[in-house]
C-alpha cells in the first residue's frame, strides 16, 4: 500500500469516528482517538521505509574495517637454585625476557581469510644459562627485530568440513596439539609440555601446508607438509611431513580429543654410532590425549618415540591437569599441573659413556596459577623442578621459580 493510500484509509476512520462523536451517544474516546491516530501514523512511517531502497553504499563494510588485530606482549623473570657449575658456568641465575606479538586477520571472501602473524623479543631467559632437555621457558625470544613469523591464506568448504591452509606456516598450531597443554604464554612454560619432546619440527616456520577433513564432528584426518629447514633457500629440499588422525568423542557428557600421528623429517641427521653417516632422516610416532573430568577439570597425556639411533632424546612422555578456580569463586582463573620424562635412548647412552658421563633420563614437574587481573592482563606464578638435567645423571637437581605477566590489547 503506497503513502497515498494510507493517508485515505486514515482519513476515513477519522471522519467515521469523528461522526460518531457527534451522535447522542458517543462511542469512542477522545484518547481513543489519538491513540488511533498515533497508530496509523507509526504504520504509515514503516511503510514508507520498506518502500525506500536502502543505499548499498550504507550495508558497505571498508575492507580496514574486517581486519581482526590481536595485541600481545607476555613478560617472564625466573629465578634458579640448585645449579652448580657441572651444569651450568653461572651457578644459579635470574634472568627474564619479553615478547611481543601482533596478529592481523583479514576475511578476503566469504569462506577465505588471510592471516599474518608479526614477533618480536629480548632476553633469551634462563635457558641460555641453565641447559635441559624440556626447557624452562618456551616463550623465550632473543630476537628484538620484529619480523613475519606466520603468513597464509585459509579456505573452508562445507561448513568447515575441509579446511586448506597454505604459506608461511606453524604446524604446531594443529598438529600434536592439545586443549590445556599447548601455549606457553597462558599454561605451561615448558617446551617438554607445550609440545612433545620426541616429535622433531621444522627447525623454523617456513613454506608449507596443511588439510584437514572432519566428515562428522567426532573425528578428522589431518596432513601437513612444511621446509624442514624452515628458510627461504632451497625450499622443500628437505621435507617435512605429518598426518595426524583425531576422535572427538563425548564420554559421560565431557568432551575429549584422542590425537594418534606419525611424521618424517628428512632433514640430514648423523648417526651416533657412525658419524660418516651423515644423510640420515629422522621419523617417529606419537599421542596427544585430552579429557574434560569434571566442568572444572581436564586431563591430558602425551607421548612420543623417535629414531633413537640420530637423536638424544627416543621416547617422551607428559602427564597432568587444568583445573579453572569456579569452586572458589575465580571462575576465569585457572592452575595446571605436569608431569614428564625426557628418556634418553640407547645409541645416545653409548656415546655419554664414551665421553665418561652417565646418561639420566631427564624428568621435570611444573606447577602454575594462572590468575585474570583485568580483561587485558594475566598474572602468573610458576615452579618448575627438574631431575638430571639435560639428561647427565651427574648434575643435581634444579629448581627454577618464575613469575609472567600476559597483557592483551
Amino acid at each position: 500500500m503506497n503513502k497515498l493510500g494510507m493517508s485515505l484509509m486514515g482519513g476515513l476512520l477519522i471522519l467515521l469516528v469523528a461522526g460518531a462523536t457527534f451522535g447522542e451517544e458517543s462511542i469512542v474516546s477522545r484518547e481513543e482517538l489519538d491513540a488511533m491516530k498515533s497508530k496509523l501514523e507509526r504504520l504509515e512511517k514503516t511503510v514508507v521505509q520498506k518502500a525506500e531502497p536502502t543505499s548499498e553504499k550504507e550495508d558497505e563494510i571498508q575492507w580496514c574495517e574486517k581486519i581482526d588485530i590481536v595485541v600481545g606482549a607476555t613478560g617472564i623473570l625466573q629465578s634458579s637454585s640448585g645449579a652448580k657449575e657441572r651444569l651450568s658456568t653461572e651457578g644459579d641465575v635470574t634472568d627474564g625476557s619479553l615478547s611481543f606479538d601482533l596478529e592481523l586477520t583479514v576475511p578476503v571472501v566469504q569462506y577465505g581469510k588471510f592471516y599474518s602473524h608479526f614477533e618480536a623479543g629480548a632476553g633469551d631467559g634462563i635457558d641460555g644459562d641453565i641447559p635441559t632437555l624440556s626447557g624452562f621457558n618456551d616463550d623465550a625470544d632473543d630476537d628484538q627485530n620484529i619480523r613475519l613469523t606466520e603468513i597464509w591464506y585459509e579456505h573452508i568448504w562445507f561448513g568447515e568440513r575441509l579446511r586448506f591452509r597454505g604459506g608461511k606456516v606453524d604446524l604446531t598450531t594443529d598438529f600434536d596439539a592439545s586443549a590445556v597443554a599447548n601455549s606457553e604464554i597462558d599454561q605451561f612454560l615448558s617446551s617438554g609440555f607445550v609440545n612433545n619432546l620426541a616429535l622433531e619440527f621444522p627447525d623454523e616456520n617456513g613454506f608449507g601446508a596443511m588439510l584437514w577433513a572432519s566428515p562428522n564432528d567426532w573425528w578428522s584426518l589431518g596432513i601437513g607438509i612444511a621446509d624442514a629447514e624452515g628458510g627461504g633457500d632451497r625450499v622443500f629440499e628437505d621435507l617435512f611431513s605429518m598426518v595426524e588422525l583425531d576422535f572427538k568423542p563425548e564420554i559421560g557428557k565431557r568432551r575429549g580429543t584422542y590425537r594418534l600421528y606419525g611424521w618424517f623429517n628428512d632433514k640430514d641427521h648423523e648417526e651416533l654410532q657412525d658419524p660418516a653417516e651423515t644423510r640420515r632422516g629422522n621419523y617417529g610416532f606419537g599421542l596427544s590425549f585430552d579429557q574434560e573430568i569434571t566442568e572444572i577439570m581436564t586431563l591430558f597425556t602425551r607421548y612420543g618415540w623417535q629414531r633413537g639411533s640420530v637423536s638424544q632424546v627416543e621416547h617422551a612422555w607428559s602427564a597432568g591437569l587444568q583445573c579453572f578456580g569456579k569452586f572458589y569463586g575465580r571462575e576465569d582463573d585457572t592452575f595446571g599441573l605436569g608431569y614428564g620424562m625426557a628418556i634418553i635412548g640407547d645409541d645416545w647412552k653409548d656415546v655419554d659413556r664414551a665421553n665418561g658421563i652417565t646418561s639420566g633420563d631427564e624428568h621435570h614437574v611444573e606447577l602454575y596459577y594462572n590468575m585474570k587481573v583485568n580483561d587485558n592482563l594475566n598474572i602468573s606464578p610458576d615452579i618448575q623442578w627438574v631431575k638430571d638435567p639435560n639428561g647427565d645423571n651427574g648434575n643435581d637437581d634444579v629448581w627454577v621459580f618464575g613469575i609472567r605477566a600476559q597483557l592483551y590489547l
